[in-house]
């Protein structure tokens, strides 16, 4: 039994690590950071001295592209004017802090996302936290405990710290060395995880779910192809040199425009023709990346194809599937919110702002809309206002998010003062 237990924890552990250097690669290849490294055992190393590694990085817009969610915010409510103001003051952080959780979760597949209360702003806070290990009691989808290491203060050249790990669990926080030893403890104040866990998608048979694979391998891929047809046009754009008769004593490894041969009576200098074709590369390498953003609901357009500007109802038949797509999306965040609210009642409860229940809490994500005609807009919010389904106010604060609805009205009284086209009331 021990030698199984011993099997069971090695595996789990490989797992682990396996993970750890994954997420690492997922996001060098989201930020752009050595992505060299990745594709240098695929050469030769004496070809790195002809050409530098090609380094593309079309991870980050493919990832920011199908994170639709969080593009313009999403506004909240909890049921009245005086709460509402409350709320949106305690977290005017959260709709910047989701929009980069958003973008995480779907290049990592699960990251946990920590609630914190801000001292010195007093309001919430949020951060991701990409690495880190989960523990759990009977339910295998719902943890009871997290550790994940502290980010060290890389930059600052008098930080000596080592690596250092935090553990939450409903009971203590605690800070850990590397190897284990307790460095703080203190009681959890708020007898809960203060963390929401985030997934790409719906889980199927564990907890984590998997990440952008399909994005990072092809964006490999074509660093790859590039660095290859790189190396091609560097050696055989002009042909390849060939020679006969040259003497034995000479090296003929490379030989320029200024290197002269001595090929004897019956030598000879021949170029051949590359056999290679640069177009049928370029073609495959558009194939690897359209395939990987049509399996993504995304659709790519070259600038060399040119052609009109697509109206807003061709772009949403284009678009239909990506539709379809984020509509399910919305479903699985709007659950992610509850989650994230229910900490925030009990963070912000210990420190005495009360909220109300969670089924007082709605929120509304903003929908990013089809471009339309000036004169096509203004018939809709005509008809918008003749049926009172909007007000001049909110119309105005759709074109302008730094207003609020009453700053709105209050530019729209004073400029029909002004104006001199005020309504009378009968």
């Amino acid at each position: 039994m021990s030698i199984i237990q011993d099997l069971l924890t090695e595996n789990k552990l490989l797992s682990a690590q396996g993970r750890r250097k994954e997420i690492r690669k997922y996001l060098d290849y989201y930020s752009g950071t050595s992505t060299t490294q990745y594709i240098s055992n695929y050469f030769d190393g004496e070809a790195f001295n002809e050409i530098p590694p090609y380094e593309a990085n079309f991870t980050r817009k493919f990832i920011n592209k199908i994170s639709r969610i969080y593009t313009l915010g999403a506004n909240r409510s909890l049921g009245s004017v005086s709460l509402n103001k409350t709320y949106e003051k305690i977290t005017e952080l959260k709709n910047v802090r989701m929009k980069h959780s958003e973008r995480m979760t779907r290049l990592l597949g699960t990251i946990a996302n920590r609630v914190f209360w801000d001292e010195g702003r007093q309001i919430l806070d949020y951060r991701p936290i990409y690495y880190f290990e989960c523990y759990f009691d009977e339910d295998p989808f719902k943890p009871t405990a997290i550790i994940y290491p502290l980010m060290n203060k890389v930059y600052d050249l008098s930080d000596r710290t080592k690596l250092q790990y935090a553990y939450w669990d409903s009971s203590i926080y605690a800070i850990t060395d590397n190897d284990g030893n307790i460095i703080k403890e203190q009681v959890n104040p708020y007898g809960i995880l203060p963390f929401a866990f985030t997934h790409r998608e719906d889980q199927l048979d564990e907890f984590l779910v998997e990440g952008a694979g399909d994005i990072i391998n092809c964006n490999e891929q074509v660093n790859i192809a590039l660095t290859e047809m790189q190396l091609g046009m560097r050696f055989n754009l002009f042909g390849q040199p060939w020679v006969k008769g040259v003497d034995s004593d000479q090296n003929m490894m490379r030989a320029g425009s200024n290197v002269i041969l001595d090929m004897g009576d019956d030598g000879s200098f021949n170029i051949a023709s590359p056999q290679g074709n640069i177009e049928e590369a370029i073609k495959n390498i558009k194939f690897q990346i359209e395939l990987v953003a049509t399996n993504n609901h995304l659709w790519i357009q070259w600038s060399e194809e040119g052609g009109e500007v697509p109206s807003g109802i061709s772009l949403m038949v284009k678009d239909m599937e990506r539709k379809e797509d984020y509509f399910d999306d919305i479903a699985l965040w709007r659950m992610y919110e509850k989650d994230l609210y229910e900490i925030e009642r009990v963070i912000t409860e210990y420190n005495g702002i009360s909220l109300p229940s969670s089924d007082k809490f709605r929120v509304d994500f903003e929908e990013v809309e089809y471009p339309k005609t000036v004169q096509d807009q203004i018939t809709k919010d005509t008809f918008d206002l003749e049926h009172n389904l909007t007000t001049e106010a909110k119309i105005m604060v759709r074109d302008n998010k730094d207003l609020t609805v009453e700053e709105a009205q209050k530019i729209i009284d004073e400029n029909e003062s002004i104006n001199g086209t005020e309504v009378e009331e009968e």
